[in-house]
């Protein structure tokens, strides 16, 4: 549930926050539903929409309708930092170098700690726990492409599904996701190409405005343009368990990938029973 803050596009966006990674999260889980309600009260949270436009390569070809999906008004990170207080302690932009079990103990850097949960992909989580299972899912990479215009220029739409284009698989207003129709989009590359430019990630930019162009019908090109790589965006493949274990030591993983995933309840719902687990562990 990543977001972005715009920096250096001038006053009327400097500050305003993008999400670049999940675009919104549904609710089925009567529990992940109880831990949303007063965030949708409090107005943290929003009803989005239930309908998508759908487009080829040639455009738009109609709509397509589903679940509601929520979003929220200071971006999706707003909903983490809306659930934490109370019960977590956070500390930002602190390295985490090596997470190793100690016989019966898990360090942490050196320190040994209570309990630990790595909330991550396994394939981020292995680079500094050697201790985890062999993690056998594939994933899927995503370029995340944000464009901020002078105005809005296309068609009125929340989110589009873009089917067999080699470039865009997705476009999301976030101007209509935010509520304050701001001109900005953003757009999530095809996996298989930006499977070939995870080193390069701005050399997609050009075919991205060129698609938007083609499957909005619009001519205008952005005032600002960033581009985030996410190399583990998306699993192929959820796992029915709810996360994983270490047999002997308070050392556990979770995220969205797990609890059926891939989807945001997925990986709160994941990380939920962690902590309910770990906490029922002697430490």
């Amino acid at each position: 549930m990543a977001s972005r803050t715009l920096r250096g596009t001038g006053t009327r966006w400097d500050g305003r926050v993008v999400d670049i990674g999940a675009s919104y999260f549904t609710i089925s889980d009567p529990a992940f539903r109880a831990a949303i309600e007063p965030l949708i009260t409090d107005g943290t949270v929003r009803s989005w929409t239930d309908t998508f436009h759908v487009a080829g390569t040639g455009g738009i070809e109609g709509v397509t309708t589903g679940p509601m999906r929520y979003s929220a008004p200071a971006g999706l990170r707003s909903v983490v930092a809306a659930l934490a207080p109370g019960h977590l302690h956070i500390e930002h932009e602190r390295e985490v170098g090596g997470v190793l079990v100690d016989g019966p103990w898990v360090t942490v850097d050196g320190l040994v700690s209570d309990r630990v949960a790595l909330c991550m992909p396994g394939p981020q989580a292995a680079r500094i726990c050697p201790d985890l299972p062999v993690d056998a899912t594939v994933w899927e990479p995503v370029l995340a492409v944000t464009c901020v215009f002078a105005e809005r220029s296309w068609s009125e739409l929340d989110g589009v599904f873009v089917n067999d284009d080699p470039v865009l698989t997705w476009i999301a207003d976030d101007g209509a996701r935010r509520g304050d129709d701001a001109a900005v989009l953003v757009a999530h590359v095809h996996p298989v190409l930006s499977a070939g430019h995870l080193d390069d990630p701005s050399a997609v930019i050009p075919n991205v405005l060129a698609c938007l162009q083609r499957v909005l019908g619009m001519s205008a090109l952005p005032e600002w343009v960033d581009v985030h790589r996410w190399t583990f965006a998306k699993p192929l493949q959820g796992r029915p368990e709810d996360y994983w274990l270490h047999d002997d030591v308070p050392l556990g993983l979770a995220g969205d990938v797990w609890a059926g995933g891939p989807r945001v309840e997925a990986a709160w719902l994941s990380g939920s029973r962690l902590g309910q687990a770990l906490g029922a562990r002697d430490a």
